[in-house]
């Protein structure tokens, strides 16, 4: 065919002319509209160039956004969206339909299509719908969907497991949350924490209570703290609540009486001093079974010092100090080390100690059986290294009938402080209370452990010199007796 002339695809677009029209490369480059197939499309150039923009010459606002080469996309990507202000807007929105290739440009009636997706786009914007911000919504709602679906499976165990995992508490403590959950939370251990109400926990309060078999206090206390750590844990700004209210506030406004537990006041009289310490120093000889010089000497560093069970009880060799004569507990109640001054009778009793430890090592040495070398290291270890005093607190109590408990020792020992002229300050420095809300006691009436020396001597000499020497004929003097173990 004469004078005919082949002429290039009027809609290709080459580097060359892209470089042409947009020589700074902008990331919307002008180019001619023309109307999109997939050939044309894949065949956009991408190497060498920035991210630029095509238009769709048949449908308004249907756009081809190519990306350049990456590690990933060798060749680029080319992504098809729609461009184009809501009704009633100011912003253009760019809305995503699929990358080039994933869906057919056009289709049979009924199939989806790059063209039926972008119309159905187009539509919502011409009613001043943004499909982006209704997109965001539903994701929204769908995470609170699956949040909901979560914490509606967190049983009272799961959520008690979690608690315990990030605020750890001491062991003793630990014992007691146990027990509530394992014997008075039973039957809601397995149960989702969202559906225990208010009247379910007033109504296991009331059964508690009648049995007198559980803690009805303790095991409210614990729900309390499981629901509330669940809560701060879980929660979110938007759902700050997300088990519902803590079933123990309607306890609180039903029965009141649980929370209002009448403060312990046990502790031995100043008539009880001279029989109950003779009682306990003569453990070595009455005491049957078990180490009765160990508990002796436990129970009456309590009387003499102030300090709680477990303190006494696990103070380490390696925190006395003989000669500065300052002993120092660690990670007490507070959470905070504790040093208090060696009193004269402390550090005879220490000294003890070490004579007993040398006597456990000799024998152990001697007889190494397994229960000499193990009771050898826990005496090198700990200076008591015993909590459970139940067998000697019965001995003493079947010989004076007089009955106190390890802590009842250090409520005696503040009552006495008291009694033999200690100010209030001094007293709970040496118990370790805090002072919080005390400006005074916080911030002025520092006590270091130079000024708690003189009050301690104080009160030890009061207890040993004038309440036990009243009954002086029941003291047994405690002389050092070498330990055998079993």
């Amino acid at each position: 065919m004469t004078g005919s002339k082949i002429t290039e695809d009027p809609y290709k677009i080459t580097l060359a002319s892209l470089t042409e029209s947009a020589p700074e490369l902008r990331h919307t480059i002008e180019t001619p509209s023309f109307n999109f197939t997939l050939p044309r499309l894949k065949a956009l150039p991408a190497a060498g160039l920035k991210e630029y923009i095509v238009r769709d010459a048949e449908q308004q606002g249907l756009c081809c956004r190519i990306y350049p080469p990456t590690p990933r996309s060798p060749e680029g990507q080319r992504t098809l969206v729609v461009v184009k202000k809501p009704k009633g807007s100011r912003v253009t929105v760019r809305v995503s339909i699929c990358a080039v290739g994933d869906l057919p440009m056009t289709a049979l009636k009924g199939k989806v299509s790059v063209r039926s997706r972008a119309d159905d786009i187009i539509g919502q914007l011409r009613l001043g719908i943004d499909p982006n911000q209704v997109a965001r919504e539903e994701r929204a709602a769908k995470a609170r969907q699956e949040q909901a679906d979560v914490l509606a499976s967190i049983t009272l165990s799961q959520a008690f497991a979690k608690c315990l995992e990030i605020q750890p508490v001491a062991p003793r403590t630990l014992v007691g949350y146990r027990l509530a959950m394992d014997r008075d939370l039973a039957p809601w251990k397995d149960k989702p924490l969202k559906d225990i109400s208010g009247a379910m926990a007033v109504t296991r309060h009331a059964e508690l209570a009648q049995a007198k078999t559980g803690n009805p206090a303790r095991a409210m206390q614990v729900l309390r703290k499981v629901h509330r750590f669940a809560s701060q844990f879980w929660g979110t700004d938007d759902n700050e609540l997300p088990f519902g209210r803590c079933p123990v506030d309607k306890v609180n406004a039903v029965a009141r009486s649980w929370a209002k537990t009448a403060p312990r006041t046990r502790k031995l009289g100043d008539g009880d001093i001279g029989p109950w310490l003779a009682a306990v120093r003569n453990l070595p000889r009455t005491q049957k079974r078990g180490d009765g010089l160990l508990a002796a000497h436990y129970l009456e560093l309590m009387l003499l010092t102030g300090l709680r069970r477990r303190e006494a009880a696990f103070l380490r060799w390696a925190d006395v100090d003989l000669r500065r004569k300052v002993l120092t507990v660690r990670d007490t109640k507070n959470h905070t080390d504790h040093t208090l001054p060696i009193t004269l009778r402390v550090e005879e009793i220490l000294k003890e100690r070490k004579a007993a430890l040398t006597a456990a090592k000799e024998l152990a040495q001697r007889k190494p059986k397994p229960t000499n070398l193990a009771h050898a290291a826990d005496l090198e270890q700990y200076v008591i290294g015993l909590e459970e005093t139940r067998h000697q607190i019965a001995t003493i109590r079947a010989e004076t009938g007089i009955l106190v408990s390890a802590h009842d020792l250090r409520r005696t020992w503040a009552s006495l402080a008291d009694k033999a002229g200690v100010g209030a300050y001094a007293i709970k420095a040496i118990l370790n209370h805090k002072t919080t809300g005390d400006v005074t006691g916080t911030h002025y009436a520092q006590v270091d452990v130079d000024d708690m020396r003189r009050p301690m001597q104080q009160v030890e000499n009061y207890i040993l010199a004038k309440l036990a020497a009243a009954r002086g004929e029941n003291v047994i003097p405690l002389r050092p007796v070498r330990e055998v173990a079993a």
